[in-house]
């Protein structure tokens, strides 16, 4: 669940720029803008209109998960291209440590998905695809296939927003399971976002849910260089007690 909310935080926010009354957060205030509804990933003039409709992402980062059983560590590297309404991504995970496990690769994640803006409403239905790469200890060795989609409203500096997907799992000894995330967020100053939100994420190998209070903070850098910090914490006995990633991103 963490994957997915990391890999949608950084579509949805990662190239936006709020302004007093800039509908499409392009950075244009809505009385100048010759071009209303620009999307989210797209630079734009002094008009509000299109520079380029196509960019280049390269994140790196680092993170860690605890919890009474396990410990790990890992390293992420990830490359991502936005043409448009379209973005995909593609990421790639190491385990430099694992209490249980040591060390070894673990399973890449492909992303497609096509965003749309409804008024003020920002939609990005999408699919996650895990590609068993990882040795084992740290895999399946199947494909999972995780349809998503997320619902952003977006009103002056704040936004609400649902998340929800469906994992079908390679795997038949675990089983499908269903995630929901809502939560709020709102941009401070110029380069400033952050979010919290609830999640629930159902357990592939009992019943119930896993739930989860998450921290996103998305912090620019420069106008290319901007860096993220992703945070959980589980509020019950079943799920993973603390989580978190940092990411530094390139925007080209």
């Amino acid at each position: 669940m963490i994957v997915a909310l990391i890999v949608t935080a950084l579509i949805v926010f990662g190239g936006s720029s709020f302004a007093f009354k800039d509908s499409d957060l392009d950075g244009v205030e809505d009385s100048v803008d010759r071009c209303p509804n620009t999307p989210i990933l797209v630079l734009v003039d002094k008009h509000g209109c299109p520079l380029k409709r196509e960019r280049l992402y390269i994140r790196i980062g680092t993170g860690f998960l605890k919890d009474s059983r396990e410990e790990r560590s890992y390293l992420l590297t990830s490359l991502a291209y936005a043409l448009g309404g379209f973005y995909t991504s593609f990421t790639v995970r190491y385990y430099n440590y694992s209490k249980l496990h040591g060390s070894g690769m673990g399973d890449s994640t492909l992303f497609l998905g096509h965003s749309t803006y409804v008024g003020k409403l920002y939609l990005l239905p999408g699919i996650r695809i895990k590609i068993p790469t990882g040795d084992k200890p740290f895999s399946t060795g199947e494909l999972d296939f995780t349809p998503s989609f997320v619902m952003d409203y977006l009103f002056g500096k704040n936004d609400a927003f649902l998340y929800s997907s469906y994992t079908f799992r390679g795997d038949k000894r675990y089983k499908n399971t269903f995630t929901i995330s809502a939560g709020v967020g709102r941009e401070f100053g110029d380069a400033l976002y952050a979010s919290i939100s609830y999640d629930l994420s159902e357990s592939a190998i009992r019943k119930g849910y896993n739930r989860y209070f998450s921290l996103f903070i998305l912090y620019d850098l420069t106008r290319s260089l901007y860096t993220t910090l992703s945070y959980s914490k589980g509020i019950n006995k079943e799920a993973v007690d603390h989580s978190a990633t940092v990411r530094l991103g390139i925007r080209f």
